[in-house]
């Protein structure tokens, strides 16, 4: 079976979207010259979007505008999942003081749905929304453990090659392994594999049928995650918060 049909009209004002994004904003002149593209097209694009608000214009250029947030902010609202688990995540991130985050998995890749700092909490230079291979942290091992083996092995061909650090695990045999541990012990570990210096505990959100609907964590700084008692700690309030979310995510389905 080829690929779907798509329309490059469609593709073209996306592009145009996200080129926006990367450089933070820009000059028709400059997205004409990015993506290789005819100025009168990429003009054409800008205006079309500007009418419809996607796009707006600035002193310094153009600008993706905020309806994007406000699309993505009424998406997430109405997960269920988000509001079984917007208590437990801040909960945890006071009572552990470090940061507290809630993913899902969408086309294949781990989205980020919530972040809560502590108030000993790291930068984590990851905002709401971020996406991320699944295999390269706590969070995306703990969905992927928990998903069909089909389904799991098509994820891994299509990212599980992508390597964010040194620590990150890309080779196929000792993933799988790994993962196999974290369904059976209920909870999976980074030490590195998404950030630099940072160790990420996470459990995934099951529902009573089986299947998994995204998963929670708390990372913080290797060297204070590391020692075995405060280790032991940060894990259990995970597991805790994790096995709440599921009560509540039951209950909001009754």
């Amino acid at each position: 079976m080829g690929s779907p049909k798509t329309i490059a009209t469609i593709e073209k004002a996306f592009g145009v979207v996200e080129e926006l994004a990367r450089m933070d904003g820009g000059r028709a002149t400059d997205l004409a010259d990015r993506l290789e593209m005819p100025i009168s097209t990429v003009y054409d694009h800008l205006t079309t979007l500007e009418q419809l608000e996607y796009v707006v214009e600035r002193e310094d250029g153009y600008h993706p505008s905020m309806r994007f947030l406000k699309l993505g902010a009424e998406r997430r609202s109405k997960l269920g999942l988000y509001g079984s688990a917007a208590a437990e995540v801040a909960g945890l991130a006071d009572e552990t003081g470090e940061l507290a985050s809630l993913m899902i998995e969408e086309h294949d890749r781990g989205v980020v749905l919530s972040l809560e700092e502590g108030d000993r909490a790291i930068d984590p230079h990851n905002f709401v929304g971020i996406r991320m291979p699944l295999h390269t942290t706590a969070l995306g091992k703990a969905i992927l453990a928990h998903l069909p083996a089909e389904r799991r092995a098509s994820i891994l061909d299509r990212y599980g090659d992508k390597k964010l650090t040194e620590r990150t695990i890309t080779d196929r045999e000792t993933l799988e392994s790994q993962l196999e541990r974290v369904a059976e012990q209920g909870y999976a570990v980074d030490r590195g594999e998404l950030i630099v210096g940072v160790l990420c505990v996470a459990t995934p959100i099951v529902d009573t049928d089986d299947r998994v609907h995204g998963s929670i964590c708390v990372c913080g700084p290797i060297s204070r995650l590391r020692e075995a008692d405060a280790f032991e700690r940060i894990k259990d309030a995970v597991l805790q918060a994790g096995n709440v979310i599921e009560v509540n995510l039951g209950y909001s389905a009754l």
